[in-house]
Protein backbone atom coordinates (compact mmCIF):
# COMPACT_ATOMS: atom_id res chain seq x y z
CA UNK A 1 0.00 0.00 0.00
CA UNK A 2 3.15 2.07 0.25
CA UNK A 3 4.45 1.51 -2.48
CA UNK A 4 0.88 2.73 -4.61
CA UNK A 5 0.77 5.43 -2.20
CA UNK A 6 3.96 6.64 -3.99
CA UNK A 7 3.13 6.02 -6.97
CA UNK A 8 -0.69 7.80 -7.13
CA UNK A 9 -0.64 10.89 -8.24
CA UNK A 10 -0.67 13.75 -5.70
CA UNK A 11 -2.52 16.47 -7.51
CA UNK A 12 -6.23 16.06 -8.65
CA UNK A 13 -5.15 17.51 -12.24
CA UNK A 14 -2.76 14.30 -12.59
CA UNK A 15 -5.07 11.98 -10.81
CA UNK A 16 -7.98 12.49 -13.42
CA UNK A 17 -5.14 12.48 -16.22
CA UNK A 18 -4.20 9.50 -15.45
CA UNK A 19 -7.44 8.01 -14.68
CA UNK A 20 -8.86 9.10 -18.81
CA UNK A 21 -5.34 8.14 -20.29
CA UNK A 22 -5.71 4.34 -18.45
CA UNK A 23 -9.56 4.36 -18.99
CA UNK A 24 -8.59 5.50 -22.70
CA UNK A 25 -6.31 2.63 -23.04
CA UNK A 26 -8.38 -0.41 -21.59
CA UNK A 27 -11.20 0.96 -23.77
CA UNK A 28 -8.95 1.38 -27.09
CA UNK A 29 -7.46 -1.76 -26.30
CA UNK A 30 -10.86 -3.56 -26.12
CA UNK A 31 -12.06 -2.04 -29.40
CA UNK A 32 -8.68 -3.64 -31.18
CA UNK A 33 -9.14 -6.61 -29.95
CA UNK A 34 -12.72 -6.47 -30.78
CA UNK A 35 -11.90 -5.49 -34.40
CA UNK A 36 -9.20 -7.76 -34.90
CA UNK A 37 -11.24 -11.04 -33.80
CA UNK A 38 -13.83 -9.09 -36.50
CA UNK A 39 -10.99 -8.85 -39.34
CA UNK A 40 -9.41 -12.46 -38.50
CA UNK A 41 -13.55 -13.68 -38.56
CA UNK A 42 -13.43 -11.93 -41.74
CA UNK A 43 -10.51 -13.60 -42.63
CA UNK A 44 -11.40 -17.12 -42.26
CA UNK A 45 -14.79 -16.24 -44.76
CA UNK A 46 -12.34 -15.55 -47.20
CA UNK A 47 -10.23 -18.24 -46.68
CA UNK A 48 -13.13 -20.60 -46.47
CA UNK A 49 -14.72 -19.36 -49.98
CA UNK A 50 -11.62 -20.00 -52.01
CA UNK A 51 -10.61 -23.37 -50.62
CA UNK A 52 -14.44 -24.40 -51.15
CA UNK A 53 -14.35 -23.09 -54.71
CA UNK A 54 -11.31 -25.42 -55.40
CA UNK A 55 -12.89 -28.44 -53.84
CA UNK A 56 -15.99 -27.75 -55.94
CA UNK A 57 -14.13 -27.40 -58.96
CA UNK A 58 -12.17 -30.54 -58.66
CA UNK A 59 -14.96 -31.95 -57.48
CA UNK A 60 -17.03 -30.71 -60.66
CA UNK A 61 -13.86 -31.95 -62.69
CA UNK A 62 -13.57 -34.99 -61.40
CA UNK A 63 -17.45 -36.21 -62.27
CA UNK A 64 -16.66 -35.85 -65.81
CA UNK A 65 -14.09 -38.51 -66.05
CA UNK A 66 -14.02 -41.97 -66.03
CA UNK A 67 -12.53 -44.36 -63.54
CA UNK A 68 -9.61 -45.02 -65.06
CA UNK A 69 -9.39 -40.94 -66.29
CA UNK A 70 -9.44 -40.24 -62.40
CA UNK A 71 -6.74 -42.37 -61.51
CA UNK A 72 -4.73 -41.05 -63.89
CA UNK A 73 -5.59 -37.61 -62.71
CA UNK A 74 -5.05 -37.36 -59.53
CA UNK A 75 -1.83 -39.39 -59.86
CA UNK A 76 -0.96 -36.41 -61.86
CA UNK A 77 -2.68 -34.27 -58.90
CA UNK A 78 -0.51 -35.88 -56.71
CA UNK A 79 2.85 -35.92 -57.72
CA UNK A 80 2.35 -31.75 -59.04
CA UNK A 81 3.09 -28.94 -56.84
CA UNK A 82 -0.80 -28.55 -55.87
CA UNK A 83 -1.80 -27.74 -52.59
CA UNK A 84 -4.09 -30.37 -51.76
CA UNK A 85 -3.26 -34.16 -51.71
CA UNK A 86 -5.85 -36.08 -53.76
CA UNK A 87 -7.12 -40.02 -53.41
CA UNK A 88 -9.72 -42.47 -53.87
CA UNK A 89 -8.63 -44.35 -50.59
CA UNK A 90 -9.24 -42.81 -47.10
CA UNK A 91 -5.85 -42.74 -45.41
CA UNK A 92 -5.25 -45.63 -42.71
CA UNK A 93 -6.15 -43.21 -39.84
CA UNK A 94 -9.70 -42.73 -41.45
CA UNK A 95 -12.40 -43.28 -39.17
CA UNK A 96 -16.38 -43.48 -39.77
CA UNK A 97 -16.42 -42.40 -36.03
CA UNK A 98 -13.56 -39.52 -35.46
CA UNK A 99 -12.59 -37.85 -32.78
CA UNK A 100 -14.18 -34.17 -31.96
CA UNK A 101 -12.34 -31.48 -34.18
CA UNK A 102 -10.27 -29.20 -33.08
CA UNK A 103 -11.31 -25.32 -32.57
CA UNK A 104 -9.58 -24.15 -35.00
CA UNK A 105 -10.59 -26.60 -37.63
CA UNK A 106 -13.96 -26.71 -36.59
CA UNK A 107 -15.33 -23.85 -38.71
CA UNK A 108 -14.14 -24.75 -41.77
CA UNK A 109 -16.56 -28.01 -41.11
CA UNK A 110 -19.42 -25.82 -40.92
CA UNK A 111 -18.34 -23.83 -43.60
CA UNK A 112 -17.93 -26.81 -45.56
CA UNK A 113 -21.37 -28.71 -44.90
CA UNK A 114 -23.17 -25.63 -45.47
CA UNK A 115 -21.55 -24.95 -48.84
CA UNK A 116 -20.82 -28.59 -50.19
CA UNK A 117 -24.15 -30.07 -48.79
CA UNK A 118 -24.74 -32.53 -51.92
CA UNK A 119 -21.39 -34.00 -51.55
CA UNK A 120 -22.07 -34.43 -48.22
CA UNK A 121 -18.26 -33.44 -46.97
CA UNK A 122 -16.81 -34.85 -44.06
CA UNK A 123 -13.45 -33.53 -42.04
CA UNK A 124 -11.67 -35.35 -39.96
CA UNK A 125 -8.02 -33.99 -38.05
CA UNK A 126 -5.13 -36.34 -37.33
CA UNK A 127 -2.58 -35.24 -34.94
CA UNK A 128 1.30 -35.19 -35.62
CA UNK A 129 1.82 -38.14 -33.33
CA UNK A 130 -0.49 -40.29 -34.61
CA UNK A 131 0.67 -39.82 -37.94
CA UNK A 132 4.30 -40.50 -37.31
CA UNK A 133 3.72 -43.59 -35.19
CA UNK A 134 1.30 -45.41 -37.64
CA UNK A 135 -0.10 -43.71 -41.00
CA UNK A 136 1.67 -42.46 -43.66
CA UNK A 137 0.81 -40.22 -46.37
CA UNK A 138 0.43 -41.39 -49.85
CA UNK A 139 4.02 -41.02 -50.76
CA UNK A 140 5.00 -43.18 -47.86
CA UNK A 141 7.29 -40.86 -46.19
CA UNK A 142 6.48 -38.49 -42.77
CA UNK A 143 7.47 -35.05 -43.62
CA UNK A 144 7.94 -32.44 -41.34
CA UNK A 145 4.97 -30.99 -39.56
CA UNK A 146 4.05 -28.68 -36.71
CA UNK A 147 0.43 -28.95 -36.55
CA UNK A 148 -2.25 -32.37 -37.98
CA UNK A 149 -3.37 -33.67 -41.07
CA UNK A 150 -6.71 -32.52 -42.10
CA UNK A 151 -8.64 -34.94 -44.64
CA UNK A 152 -11.44 -34.11 -46.29
CA UNK A 153 -14.36 -36.41 -48.05
CA UNK A 154 -16.49 -35.38 -51.07
CA UNK A 155 -18.92 -37.70 -52.39
CA UNK A 156 -18.91 -37.64 -56.43
CA UNK A 157 -22.26 -37.65 -59.09
CA UNK A 158 -21.91 -41.76 -59.21
CA UNK A 159 -21.92 -42.13 -55.26
CA UNK A 160 -17.63 -42.68 -55.20
CA UNK A 161 -16.03 -40.75 -52.67
CA UNK A 162 -13.12 -38.42 -52.67
CA UNK A 163 -10.36 -37.71 -50.52
CA UNK A 164 -8.18 -34.63 -49.84
CA UNK A 165 -5.71 -33.92 -47.56
CA UNK A 166 -5.33 -30.31 -47.11
CA UNK A 167 -1.84 -28.29 -47.26
CA UNK A 168 0.34 -28.67 -43.89
CA UNK A 169 -0.29 -24.70 -43.28
CA UNK A 170 -4.28 -25.11 -43.64
CA UNK A 171 -5.56 -23.69 -41.50
CA UNK A 172 -3.98 -21.74 -39.48
CA UNK A 173 -4.71 -20.96 -36.33
CA UNK A 174 -4.46 -17.26 -36.47
CA UNK A 175 -7.16 -17.43 -39.41
CA UNK A 176 -9.45 -19.36 -37.99
CA UNK A 177 -10.43 -17.52 -34.77
CA UNK A 178 -10.26 -17.98 -31.16
CA UNK A 179 -12.73 -20.33 -29.54
CA UNK A 180 -15.81 -19.21 -28.46
CA UNK A 181 -15.84 -16.52 -31.25
CA UNK A 182 -17.45 -16.28 -34.75
CA UNK A 183 -18.76 -14.86 -37.70
CA UNK A 184 -21.60 -13.18 -35.86
CA UNK A 185 -19.28 -10.40 -34.16
CA UNK A 186 -20.15 -6.97 -35.92
CA UNK A 187 -18.59 -4.14 -35.46
CA UNK A 188 -21.84 -2.79 -33.43
CA UNK A 189 -20.15 -4.74 -30.37
CA UNK A 190 -17.05 -2.51 -31.09
CA UNK A 191 -19.15 0.60 -30.94
CA UNK A 192 -21.49 -0.74 -28.78
CA UNK A 193 -17.81 -1.41 -26.11
CA UNK A 194 -16.52 1.45 -26.73
CA UNK A 195 -19.45 4.02 -26.01
CA UNK A 196 -20.08 1.69 -22.90
CA UNK A 197 -16.40 2.45 -21.52
CA UNK A 198 -16.18 5.73 -22.60
CA UNK A 199 -19.95 6.43 -20.22
CA UNK A 200 -18.21 4.09 -17.00
CA UNK A 201 -15.19 6.45 -17.58
CA UNK A 202 -16.67 10.00 -17.57
CA UNK A 203 -18.97 8.77 -14.74
CA UNK A 204 -16.13 7.59 -12.45
CA UNK A 205 -14.03 10.84 -13.62
CA UNK A 206 -17.18 12.99 -12.72
CA UNK A 207 -17.45 11.16 -9.14
CA UNK A 208 -14.07 11.49 -8.70
CA UNK A 209 -13.81 15.31 -9.37
CA UNK A 210 -17.47 15.95 -7.24
CA UNK A 211 -16.99 13.98 -4.32
CA UNK A 212 -14.92 16.72 -2.93
CA UNK A 213 -16.78 19.37 -3.94
CA UNK A 214 -19.58 18.10 -2.26
CA UNK A 215 -18.20 16.93 0.97
CA UNK A 216 -16.87 20.42 0.96
CA UNK A 217 -20.38 22.18 0.00
CA UNK A 218 -22.43 20.21 2.77
CA UNK A 219 -19.68 21.23 5.45
CA UNK A 220 -20.03 24.74 4.29
CA UNK A 221 -23.93 24.79 4.45
CA UNK A 222 -23.16 22.93 7.85
CA UNK A 223 -20.97 26.05 8.98
CA UNK A 224 -24.10 28.30 9.48
CA UNK A 225 -25.92 26.14 11.85
CA UNK A 226 -22.77 24.40 13.65
CA UNK A 227 -20.43 26.69 13.42
CA UNK A 228 -18.28 24.79 15.88
CA UNK A 229 -18.18 21.63 13.94
CA UNK A 230 -15.10 19.57 13.67
CA UNK A 231 -12.62 20.39 10.71
CA UNK A 232 -12.71 18.90 7.29
CA UNK A 233 -10.35 16.28 6.75
CA UNK A 234 -7.46 17.25 5.51
CA UNK A 235 -7.09 14.64 2.54
CA UNK A 236 -7.02 13.72 -1.07
CA UNK A 237 -5.79 15.26 -3.66
CA UNK A 238 -3.33 18.03 -3.59
CA UNK A 239 -6.41 20.87 -4.75
CA UNK A 240 -8.62 19.16 -1.90
CA UNK A 241 -5.92 18.95 0.80
CA UNK A 242 -5.41 22.76 -0.42
CA UNK A 243 -9.15 23.97 0.07
CA UNK A 244 -10.11 21.97 3.00
CA UNK A 245 -7.11 23.86 4.88
CA UNK A 246 -8.02 27.12 3.56
CA UNK A 247 -11.90 25.81 5.19
CA UNK A 248 -10.32 24.90 8.30
CA UNK A 249 -8.51 28.22 8.60
CA UNK A 250 -11.85 30.17 7.96
CA UNK A 251 -13.90 28.04 10.26
CA UNK A 252 -11.64 28.63 12.73
CA UNK A 253 -10.76 32.17 12.04
CA UNK A 254 -14.53 32.90 12.27
CA UNK A 255 -15.00 30.83 15.69
CA UNK A 256 -12.66 33.03 16.99
CA UNK A 257 -14.22 36.31 15.77
CA UNK A 258 -17.52 34.90 17.01
CA UNK A 259 -15.50 33.91 20.65
CA UNK A 260 -14.32 37.40 20.75
CA UNK A 261 -17.93 38.97 20.20
CA UNK A 262 -19.16 36.48 22.71
CA UNK A 263 -16.64 37.91 25.33
CA UNK A 264 -16.99 41.57 24.48
CA UNK A 265 -20.73 41.18 24.53
CA UNK A 266 -20.78 39.31 27.73
CA UNK A 267 -17.82 41.64 29.45
CA UNK A 268 -20.63 44.26 28.35
CA UNK A 269 -23.55 43.22 29.74
CA UNK A 270 -21.67 41.90 33.25
CA UNK A 271 -20.22 44.93 33.96
CA UNK A 272 -23.52 47.23 33.20
CA UNK A 273 -25.24 44.91 35.74
CA UNK A 274 -23.27 46.95 38.75
CA UNK A 275 -24.15 50.21 37.59
CA UNK A 276 -28.04 49.89 36.89
CA UNK A 277 -27.75 47.85 40.85
CA UNK A 278 -26.48 51.62 41.63
CA UNK A 279 -29.11 53.31 39.78
CA UNK A 280 -32.09 51.23 40.89
CA UNK A 281 -31.09 51.79 44.75
CA UNK A 282 -30.76 55.62 43.72
CA UNK A 283 -33.93 55.63 42.33
CA UNK A 284 -35.50 55.01 45.78
CA UNK A 285 -34.37 58.72 46.84
CA UNK A 286 -36.64 60.18 44.65
CA UNK A 287 -39.30 61.61 46.27
CA UNK A 288 -41.61 61.96 43.19
CA UNK A 289 -43.85 58.01 43.33
CA UNK A 290 -44.20 58.39 39.51
CA UNK A 291 -40.98 59.41 38.18
CA UNK A 292 -39.69 56.98 40.66
CA UNK A 293 -41.65 54.40 38.66
CA UNK A 294 -40.68 55.21 35.46
CA UNK A 295 -37.03 55.21 35.89
CA UNK A 296 -37.39 51.77 37.82
CA UNK A 297 -39.67 50.51 34.77
CA UNK A 298 -36.56 52.12 32.20
CA UNK A 299 -34.04 49.75 34.57
CA UNK A 300 -35.68 47.11 34.34
CA UNK A 301 -36.25 46.74 30.49
CA UNK A 302 -32.53 48.00 30.59
CA UNK A 303 -32.19 44.72 33.09
CA UNK A 304 -33.89 42.25 30.59
CA UNK A 305 -31.93 43.76 27.39
CA UNK A 306 -28.39 43.06 28.65
CA UNK A 307 -29.35 39.50 29.99
CA UNK A 308 -31.46 38.55 26.93
CA UNK A 309 -27.92 40.04 25.09
CA UNK A 310 -25.91 38.08 27.50
CA UNK A 311 -28.36 34.95 27.02
CA UNK A 312 -27.99 35.18 22.96
CA UNK A 313 -24.20 35.32 22.85
CA UNK A 314 -23.85 32.69 25.39
CA UNK A 315 -26.41 30.54 22.81
CA UNK A 316 -24.01 31.04 19.70
CA UNK A 317 -21.40 28.83 21.51
CA UNK A 318 -23.79 26.84 23.79
CA UNK A 319 -22.20 23.23 24.52
CA UNK A 320 -25.53 20.79 25.40
CA UNK A 321 -24.62 19.42 29.00
CA UNK A 322 -27.01 16.33 27.67
CA UNK A 323 -28.72 13.49 29.79
CA UNK A 324 -31.54 11.42 30.65
CA UNK A 325 -34.69 13.44 30.97
CA UNK A 326 -38.36 12.30 30.91
CA UNK A 327 -39.87 14.89 28.57
CA UNK A 328 -43.03 14.70 29.92
CA UNK A 329 -41.94 15.19 33.61
CA UNK A 330 -40.37 18.71 32.19
CA UNK A 331 -42.89 20.07 30.84
CA UNK A 332 -45.50 18.94 34.05
CA UNK A 333 -42.97 21.08 35.97
CA UNK A 334 -43.06 24.01 33.35
CA UNK A 335 -46.77 23.76 33.20
CA UNK A 336 -46.75 24.63 37.02
CA UNK A 337 -44.33 27.43 36.57
CA UNK A 338 -46.57 28.59 34.00
CA UNK A 339 -49.59 28.36 35.79
CA UNK A 340 -47.98 30.48 38.81
CA UNK A 341 -47.44 33.46 36.50
CA UNK A 342 -50.85 33.21 35.30
CA UNK A 343 -50.03 31.98 31.48
CA UNK A 344 -52.83 30.40 29.86
CA UNK A 345 -51.45 26.94 28.75
CA UNK A 346 -52.87 24.05 27.97
CA UNK A 347 -50.46 20.53 27.30
CA UNK A 348 -51.33 17.55 25.57
CA UNK A 349 -49.36 13.86 25.75
CA UNK A 350 -47.77 15.38 28.95
CA UNK A 351 -49.28 11.95 30.40
CA UNK A 352 -47.39 9.70 28.42
CA UNK A 353 -43.91 8.75 29.02
CA UNK A 354 -41.10 9.95 26.84
CA UNK A 355 -37.20 9.30 27.79
CA UNK A 356 -34.73 11.49 25.63
CA UNK A 357 -31.21 12.50 25.79
CA UNK A 358 -31.23 16.48 26.03
CA UNK A 359 -29.83 19.35 27.77
CA UNK A 360 -32.35 20.03 30.50
CA UNK A 361 -30.99 23.72 30.84
CA UNK A 362 -31.20 24.86 27.36
CA UNK A 363 -34.60 22.96 26.50
CA UNK A 364 -36.08 24.74 29.58
CA UNK A 365 -34.79 28.04 28.14
CA UNK A 366 -36.43 27.32 24.71
CA UNK A 367 -40.00 26.02 25.39
CA UNK A 368 -39.77 29.04 28.14
CA UNK A 369 -39.57 31.50 25.50
CA UNK A 370 -41.49 30.20 22.69
CA UNK A 371 -44.26 30.28 25.79
CA UNK A 372 -43.98 33.62 26.35
CA UNK A 373 -43.93 34.51 22.80
CA UNK A 374 -47.21 32.67 22.38
CA UNK A 375 -48.30 34.15 25.79
CA UNK A 376 -47.34 37.49 23.88
CA UNK A 377 -49.13 37.72 20.72
CA UNK A 378 -52.17 34.92 21.24
CA UNK A 379 -52.67 35.25 25.08
CA UNK A 380 -53.18 31.67 24.96
CA UNK A 381 -51.00 28.21 24.14
CA UNK A 382 -51.67 25.20 23.60
CA UNK A 383 -48.61 22.73 23.83
CA UNK A 384 -48.29 19.12 22.70
CA UNK A 385 -45.80 16.53 23.34
CA UNK A 386 -44.97 13.77 20.60
CA UNK A 387 -42.11 11.68 21.89
CA UNK A 388 -41.88 10.40 18.03
CA UNK A 389 -41.57 13.14 15.21
CA UNK A 390 -43.92 12.07 12.25
CA UNK A 391 -41.66 13.04 9.74
CA UNK A 392 -38.16 11.68 11.85
CA UNK A 393 -39.23 8.57 13.74
CA UNK A 394 -35.64 9.14 15.59
CA UNK A 395 -36.80 12.80 17.02
CA UNK A 396 -38.97 14.18 19.53
CA UNK A 397 -41.14 17.07 18.98
CA UNK A 398 -42.87 19.19 20.73
CA UNK A 399 -45.64 21.93 19.24
CA UNK A 400 -46.69 25.08 20.39
CA UNK A 401 -49.64 26.86 18.97
CA UNK A 402 -51.48 30.02 19.75
CA UNK A 403 -54.45 31.73 18.66
CA UNK A 404 -52.94 35.47 18.21
CA UNK A 405 -52.66 36.97 14.35
CA UNK A 406 -50.54 34.63 12.78
CA UNK A 407 -47.03 36.39 10.68
CA UNK A 408 -47.13 37.34 7.09
CA UNK A 409 -45.31 34.17 4.98
CA UNK A 410 -42.93 36.31 4.08
CA UNK A 411 -42.07 37.31 7.83
CA UNK A 412 -41.66 33.68 9.07
CA UNK A 413 -38.01 33.67 8.42
CA UNK A 414 -37.35 36.98 9.17
CA UNK A 415 -38.56 36.85 12.85
CA UNK A 416 -36.04 34.60 14.15
CA UNK A 417 -32.98 36.93 13.39
CA UNK A 418 -31.94 38.89 16.67
CA UNK A 419 -33.68 42.18 17.51
CA UNK A 420 -36.62 41.53 15.11
CA UNK A 421 -39.64 41.75 16.94
CA UNK A 422 -43.41 40.65 15.55
CA UNK A 423 -45.08 43.96 15.63
CA UNK A 424 -43.73 47.49 14.68
CA UNK A 425 -44.48 49.13 18.06
CA UNK A 426 -41.13 50.01 20.56
CA UNK A 427 -43.21 49.24 23.68
CA UNK A 428 -41.20 46.55 25.31
CA UNK A 429 -44.66 45.65 26.95
CA UNK A 430 -46.05 44.34 23.83
CA UNK A 431 -42.80 43.90 21.47
CA UNK A 432 -39.93 42.49 23.69
CA UNK A 433 -36.33 42.94 22.94
CA UNK A 434 -36.91 40.74 19.92
CA UNK A 435 -34.25 37.71 20.71
CA UNK A 436 -36.43 34.97 22.46
CA UNK A 437 -37.26 32.83 19.22
CA UNK A 438 -33.47 33.85 17.92
CA UNK A 439 -32.04 32.31 21.36
CA UNK A 440 -34.53 29.52 21.00
CA UNK A 441 -33.43 28.79 17.52
CA UNK A 442 -29.65 28.64 18.41
CA UNK A 443 -30.17 26.25 21.26
CA UNK A 444 -32.30 23.92 19.41
CA UNK A 445 -29.39 24.18 16.74
CA UNK A 446 -26.81 23.27 19.18
CA UNK A 447 -29.12 20.57 20.32
CA UNK A 448 -29.15 18.67 16.69
CA UNK A 449 -32.60 20.24 16.09
CA UNK A 450 -34.81 22.68 14.60
CA UNK A 451 -37.74 25.39 15.14
CA UNK A 452 -39.89 25.59 12.39
CA UNK A 453 -42.25 28.37 12.18
CA UNK A 454 -45.86 28.34 10.27
CA UNK A 455 -49.12 29.62 9.97
CA UNK A 456 -52.25 27.86 11.21
CA UNK A 457 -55.28 27.22 9.07
CA UNK A 458 -57.62 28.63 11.83
CA UNK A 459 -55.50 31.69 13.06
CA UNK A 460 -52.34 31.71 15.37
CA UNK A 461 -48.47 30.76 15.06
CA UNK A 462 -47.34 27.30 15.24
CA UNK A 463 -43.52 26.49 16.61
CA UNK A 464 -42.32 23.02 16.13
CA UNK A 465 -39.25 21.89 18.30
CA UNK A 466 -37.29 18.98 17.39
CA UNK A 467 -34.35 17.18 17.96
CA UNK A 468 -32.74 13.67 18.75
CA UNK A 469 -33.68 11.36 20.93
Amino acid sequence: MAVLKKIWPQSLFARLLWVWLMGLTLVLAAAAWLALDERTVRGQVVLHAKLTQELAASADWLDTLSPAQREQWLEDKGQGKRRERWRLVPPKAWSPNATPLPPHVRPLAIYLASELAPRQPLVQHFTPLHDRQRHGDADGHHPERSRGQTWVSLLLIDGAQVYVRLPATYPPHGAMGRPGFGSDTHWGLVALTVLVGLALLTWLAVVYATRPLKRMTQAAKDLADHPNQAPLPEEGPLEVRQAAQAFNHMQAQLQRHMAQQTQVLAAIAHDLQTPLTRLRLKTEWVSDEALRQRMQADLSEMQDLVQDGLALARSWHAQPQRQPVHLNQLLQTQLNEWEDLGWAVQAQGADSDCLVNTDVAALRRVLGNVVHNAITYGHRATVTLLCQDPSQPDHWCIVAEDEGPGLPESDLQTVLQPFVRQESSRNRQTGGTGLGLSIALNLMTALGGRLVLANRAQGGLRVTLSAPR
